[in-house]
């Protein structure tokens, strides 16, 4: 798991929809993977785009993980979870089993920067995050959805984001986007596939990820049946 460059300028941009939550969360520690030599200063002056001054320094941290550079961009304090404590988790879980009562309801940010595809039991890793979120707390993701044949159990489609968190669950979409690891072209936003021609298909050129944000809505009812987009209207 680990921040590339347009997954930090991303985080970047969305940082005022969490910049309010208090506990935090991230799904496996993250790593900065910042091994070619321009990006560091390619993402300085997206920063500074965005009305962020940084320096190398308040980017990176000794250990290579990412606490440092999530505050630099507005975010809050995040803990981790991970199925060990080898890169020093504050939680060790395996998301395949159910959160014990100590987990639920305990954060208002969960972020996930490429865990759950590696989790064989995705399913039960979404109903985790679910368990873990306050009422009106976010939820954020980052996973690959498109030409990585081999890097996880799964690729993510927009039913994930669209047709889980918000019909299935009633999650408010706060926003869902693909960009490539490394290109410079804009995310591509992503709309709710429901009602659009074989849900919204579309092939991509290069590896992408998909990233989407969500806000979980108090809820007094069982969560309705997941069907994806392509047979909504079978």
């Amino acid at each position: 798991m680990g921040i590339s460059i347009n997954i930090a300028i991303q985080l970047a941009r969305i940082a005022p929809l969490v910049s309010g939550c208090g506990t935090g969360i991230m799904l496996g520690r993250q790593k900065m993977h910042f091994r070619p030599a321009d990006w560091t200063p390619r993402l300085i002056e997206e920063l500074a785009k965005l009305g962020i001054e940084a320096t190398k320094q308040d980017l990176f941290q000794a250990d290579g993980f990412c606490e440092n550079y999530l505050k630099t961009i507005g975010w809050p304090a995040l803990e981790s979870l991970d199925f060990s404590d080898i890169e020093g988790a504050e939680y060790v879980h395996d998301l395949s089993e159910p959160v014990g009562a100590d987990l639920k309801a305990r954060f208002d940010l969960v972020y996930d920067g490429g865990t759950t595809e590696h989790v064989f039991d995705i399913a039960q890793s979404f109903r985790n995050v679910d368990a873990m979120l306050k009422d009106d707390g976010i939820f954020v993701s980052c996973v690959g959805t498109d030409g990585w044949f081999g890097h996880g159990f799964y690729q993510i489609g927009p039913d994930v984001p669209w047709r889980y968190w918000v019909a299935s669950l009633g999650y408010r979409m706060l926003g869902c986007w693909t960009f490539s690891r490394k290109g410079r072209e804009l995310p591509r936003q992503i709309e709710d596939p429901t009602h659009s021609a074989r849900g919204a298909e579309h092939r991509y050129k290069e590896p992408q990820f998909i990233f989407y944000v969500v806000q979980k809505q108090p809820r007094d009812t069982p969560p309705k049946q997941v069907i994806q987009s392509h047979y909504i209207n079978y």
